[in-house]
């Protein structure tokens, strides 16, 4: 359960942090645009929450590295909640995040059921 805990959390992570840079790559070739369109007064509220989703995906590509290493080392509460978190975060702000993030959440749940290690002793 650890391993393919860690597996999924690390694919998870990839997966998020490849969506939030491809969106701010395009948010930043789109720049000029944008600002045209504020200034005619377009509203680019869902566009900003596009962008503010990406940079929470960029994020969430930290904490499902930090996840999958706390699942990986047996602190499965601890890692649920760190993955569970990355894994919503970013829908947040755009659901459609969903798609590529959804295996935090899956790896979360299953480092609910990593059990902590037991700490062998030497006789």
């Amino acid at each position: 359960m650890r391993i393919a805990g860690f597996i999924i959390a690390i694919l998870g992570a990839l997966a998020a942090g490849l969506l939030g840079a491809a969106w701010l790559t395009d948010a930043a070739e789109q720049s000029a645009r944008i600002t045209q369109a504020k200034a005619l007064g377009v509203d680019t509220g869902a566009l900003d929450s596009i962008v503010t989703a990406a940079y929470v995906l960029v994020l969430s590509l930290g904490l499902g590295i930090a996840g999958g290493v706390f699942t990986l080392r047996g602190k499965g509460r601890i890692a649920a909640l760190v993955l569970i978190a990355a894994g919503v975060a970013p829908a947040l702000f755009a659901a459609k995040a969903l798609v590529f993030t959804w295996l935090l959440v899956l790896a979360g749940l299953l480092s609910l059921g990593v059990k902590p290690r037991e700490v062998r002793h030497a006789v």
